[in-house]
């Protein structure tokens, strides 16, 4: 039902009043009486009246940009908004929302003084790195790590190393996992059969232990999700079979997945939704769980980490107040209900039996079953925390998310619950090089990350706490090691409790 407006010229000269018939972009529909329809165009008049259209609002001038992944953006972002601006001492609006996936939040001091303008920009990853290289971002949102030639660019500018801890910042551990309808009861599959199902070789999941029902793939049609499966299960990017329902975005693979029997997908955590994960058989034959522990161990294999990234020429204490509050415990309920997982410690009390059905893996059966034997012997009674620290090939440093790893273990060893309580620091190797050498190099990383706690700024609050370090070289792979990725999941040291 048309309403009546009046428009007024910019001038104040004219003004016509009338009933608004449409209000486009470019122009007003007016019906004005005894003049019939009138045509005005929009940006040389003011409208006043209950019929007109809402005000476009205000893009303000940004103090803080954040540009990158679309799921950090829109899940995680906006719920840090209200914590971060008490940090800030300041109260903060709505989401104040724009073209092009941007959000603006205005930050108003308490105390008074100038409101500070927060610009969150939800795209990709690659463009999140390309902005921050470019100057027009302070922060990349990203999914993945950057790439050799987008560190390189940062570095020639003089503007630091995106890798160094003070530039990288981790914020929680995401997984690519794949989802069947609740009502489906298969629970695992191998990557062979997640293949034949994706080139219609397997199309019913009779085929593969489940109910006589047509098989419905979905795939994204780009992204990193679709890479790191792609990558995983043909060894590089391809297009998919005919079949293949292909989704714009994880929201609608989701519900592609809830909707239909039938249906596979994958979808990172935050958007698993009401889907069943289920858990994948590697070619070796190491299961990888879909469970929240094996992704915050970063051991689910279609894991990865959610980053910040800054350069080391930003004079914005905002930027650093930000990043730093982003990886506190403060931050890990945030980054919980985003759907993420977040880098709080939590205990696996089943971890044991798994980890003593690992070390026949790949192992003769003599050497197999001794390392059992040493694996009940040495951590029978103990709990696996979830933080794990891992290697490059025959190195002993530690990347920015094991640095501040070691800062939350020592907090949590720290705690009044566990002061009479044993630590194990229980290293792990990958299978290049002969068995002696690996076990004695898993000892040497356990020995590595325990003194490394033993030096902490804060290790003071561990005095006479029990701790000690075994290896058990390459037993127990959680991982497969006929591969790069696989054998840098294995060369790892797992903390241990009880």
């Amino acid at each position: 039902m048309a309403e009546e407006v009046t428009l007024r010229s910019t001038d104040g000269n004219i003004e016509i009043t009338g009933d608004l018939i449409s209000a486009g972009d470019d122009a007003y529909i007016v019906n004005v009486p005894d003049m019939g329809q009138l045509r005005i165009t929009r940006s040389t008049v003011t409208c006043d009246g209950p019929g007109c259209p809402e005000a476009a609002p205000t893009r303000l001038p940004a103090d803080l940009v954040m540009v990158g992944s679309d799921n950090v953006g829109e899940d995680l972002m906006p719920l840090v908004m209200e914590p971060f601006a008490e940090l800030l001492n300041a109260t903060v609006s709505e989401p104040i929302e724009f073209p092009d996936d941007i959000a603006q939040y205005v930050f108003t001091p308490i105390g008074g003084g100038d409101p500070f303008v927060m610009e969150v920009e939800s795209n990709d990853s690659e463009i999140g790195f390309d902005r921050l290289i470019e100057g027009t971002a302070d922060i990349a949102m990203a999914s993945g790590p950057p790439d050799a030639n987008q560190v390189a660019a940062l570095a020639a500018q003089g503007r630091g190393d995106l890798f160094d801890p003070a530039q990288e910042y981790i914020v929680g551990v995401d997984s690519v996992l794949m989802t069947v309808h609740t009502s489906n009861p298969v629970d695992e599959l191998s990557r062979q059969e997640l293949v034949g199902i994706y080139t219609d070789q397997i199309t019913n999941w009779s085929q593969v232990g489940g109910p006589n029902l047509a098989i419905m793939p979905g795939a994204r049609d780009g992204g990193s999700a679709r890479r790191n499966f792609e990558n995983w299960a043909f060894g590089a990017e391809r297009d998919l079979s005919p079949g293949t329902a292909e989704l714009d975005r994880g929201r609608d693979m989701r519900e592609f997945v809830q909707d239909n029997p039938g249906a596979i997908g994958y979808s990172i955590s935050d958007n698993v939704g009401d889907t069943k994960p289920i858990d994948l058989v590697l070619d070796c034959g190491v299961v990888t769980e879909a469970t929240p522990f094996k992704s915050k161990a970063e051991e689910y294999l279609l894991g990865r980490r959610i980053r910040l990234y800054i350069d080391n020429q930003n004079p914005k204490p905002e930027v650093r107040q930000l990043v730093n509050f982003m990886i506190s415990p403060a931050a890990d309920e945030y980054v919980a209900e985003s759907g993420y997982f977040s880098l709080g410690l939590v205990e696996d009390d089943r971890a044991l039996a798994r980890l003593m059905d690992a070390a026949l893996i790949g192992q003769p059966a003599r050497i197999g079953q001794a390392a059992r034997n040493d694996i009940i012997n040495e951590l029978v009674s103990a709990d696996r925390l979830s933080l794990t620290i891992r290697f490059d090939t025959g190195e002993f440093a530690l990347d920015s998310k094991a640095l501040r790893d070691i800062d939350r273990l020592v907090d949590y060893m720290a705690r009044p619950e566990n002061a009479d309580r044993e630590f194990i620091f229980v290293g792990f190797a990958d299978i290049v090089g002969d068995y002696a050498y690996n076990v004695q190099l898993s000892r040497n990383r356990a020995a590595e990350v325990l003194q490394r706690v033993r030096t902490h700024p804060d290790a003071g609050a561990l005095r006479g706490l029990d701790m000690k370090t075994v290896g058990f070289g390459e037993a127990a792979p959680v991982s497969c090691n006929d591969n790069d990725f696989g054998r840098s999941r294995n060369r790892r040291v797992e903390v241990w409790v009880r």
